[in-house]
């Protein structure tokens, strides 16, 4: 498992420049090991991973979207969270919609690591339910209510993880 650097988040006066930076802007003066390597193109040290030898690629697309790519396998979630940053950050204009940048409406942002809790929780409880069928004992309505809501929050962990239905 990869380990996360922590990076200090400036103070007061960071965040007054932040909001009159570019994306890209915002995003490069948080890197270490920032190289240009071509027109609207960077390697930097992925802040994601402990990372020796820069493998994050940074571009700047035309309309000003910031694109990333780990080549350890980090996400751009992982990337942008080890900055202090949203994914709403790698866009110029209103964060509050994405529409105009083709992604449609702007997902709530979630850790992956939570779904996967949650769908180990929800595995436990239907096990403890099927092994209580199997052991012959009497399961009453509740329980086959929970059984049915496990299998629920499983789909929906998966769906907003993955867009598995």
């Amino acid at each position: 498992m990869q380990t996360q650097k922590s990076r200090p988040i400036g103070g007061a006066a960071y965040a007054t420049q932040q909001n009159n930076d570019s994306p890209i802007d915002l995003i490069l003066h948080r890197l270490e090991k920032v190289k240009r390597t071509g027109p609207g193109k960077w390697q930097a040290l992925c802040p994601a991973h402990d990372d020796r030898r820069p493998s994050l690629s940074i571009k700047e697309a035309e309309d000003g979207r910031v694109l990333f790519k780990c080549w350890t396998g980090c996400g751009a979630a992982e990337i942008v969270s080890a900055l202090g940053l949203s994914l709403a950050d790698l866009f110029p204009g209103d964060r509050r919609s994405l529409a105009d940048h083709g992604t449609g409406p702007m997902r709530r942002p979630f850790d992956y690591r939570d779904a996967l809790t949650g769908i180990a929780h929800e595995t436990l409880v239907a096990r403890l339910i099927i092994e209580a069928v199997n052991s012959g004992e009497d399961v009453d309505a509740d329980a086959l209510d929970r059984l049915a809501l496990a299998e629920n929050r499983i789909s929906a962990a998966l769906q907003a993880v993955w867009g598995v239905q």
